[in-house]
């Protein structure tokens, strides 16, 4: 009982409501990229295989400029280019983007490790390079003040970029002459073509903001913890991203509370790690969530279909 009872207590404690900022963090950036591509009506799928790739050349951008910014910069740039690839070949090429992006994401992890091994001679980490990172900031004032200082103070930056991410998401989707004729796409594309809307464009705009967003998440999980690229470090982060995106079904504050549940529970099998609990119990405990959250929006839409509240699709 002693064991358990020190779990509860770092349930219950302000280190453990920072962990879940901290571990909602990546997975914020990948539901704003779902969710920013959806607005236009494309599905981007590849942001598991984007994040994996940007949190890559992330690293290696950052051996190779010994700097952090630059290690931001090309792993974005990395993710731009990901995003384009989709683009040329769904919009041009009139492939479908969820073919485009089963692609991606299979053959992804692959390239990641080829490329790896080209740079450092090892198929698992990149371990053997000196990768800058980016530091925790204390931000002033608010680190003095009790319970909210540790609550909110002492984060790495890219967390505090992430707030700033989806407070100026919200403001473009729906606060903006843009977002409006985002959305417009999204709903009805035809009738927006027909209202002079130019639809390719908006959706290569959306398709490279979720590249750049994915690409963030994946440069947040290499150069923050321990500042390396190791094989599998993403571990499902972009598709559960996608899921929230899935269960907030176009709601921004039903997304970002999604977000924050995922987050939990990450920060839950924390908790648990060097417990006398299975470690396999425990690494699935955010997965299991998020099967619960997708399960329990779907009874819900099907009882509001049966009742006729909504449409079916």
């Amino acid at each position: 009982m002693s064991g358990l009872s020190q779990i509860l207590a770092s349930m219950v404690s302000l280190k453990f409501v920072a962990q879940i900022i901290r571990m909602s963090t990546g997975l914020f950036f990948a539901a704003t990229a779902s969710f920013v591509a959806a607005s236009t009506g494309v599905g981007n799928i590849a942001i598991e295989s984007i994040m994996t790739m940007s949190a890559l050349f992330g690293v290696l951008g950052s051996y190779w400029t010994q700097s952090a910014i630059g290690g931001l910069v090309i792993g974005i740039a990395c993710g731009i280019l990901m995003a384009a690839i989709i683009a040329f070949f769904s919009m041009r090429l009139g492939a479908s983007p969820i073919l485009v992006g089963i692609a991606l994401n299979t053959f992804a992890g692959s390239l990641a490790t080829f490329f790896l091994y080209q740079f450092t001679g090892s198929k698992g980490s990149s371990a053997s390079l000196r990768t800058p990172g980016f530091g925790s900031w204390d931000i002033p004032v608010i680190k003095d003040i009790p319970v909210l200082g540790e609550i909110l103070s002492g984060h790495y930056v890219l967390t505090y970029v992430c707030v700033a991410v989806v407070i100026l998401l919200y403001i473009l989707i729906f606060k903006t002459p843009l977002g409006m004729r985002m959305r417009a796409c999204g709903l009805n594309a035809d009738a927006a073509k027909t209202a002079g809307i130019n639809v390719d464009r908006l959706r290569l705009l959306s398709l490279i903001l979720s590249g750049i967003l994915s690409a963030l998440g994946g440069v947040f999980i290499a150069l923050n913890y321990i500042n390396l690229y190791s094989s599998g470090m993403i571990s499902g982060q972009g598709w559960m991203g996608i899921a929230a995106n899935g269960i907030a079904q176009g709601n921004y504050l039903s997304l970002i509370l999604a977000v924050l549940a995922f987050g939990l529970f990450k920060a839950v099998a924390v908790v648990f790690v060097g417990t006398e609990f299975p470690s396999e119990l425990i690494g699935s405990i955010p997965y299991i969530a998020v099967f619960v959250g997708i399960a329990l929006i779907s009874v819900i839409n099907y009882y509001r279909v049966k009742k006729g509240n909504v449409a079916e699709k």
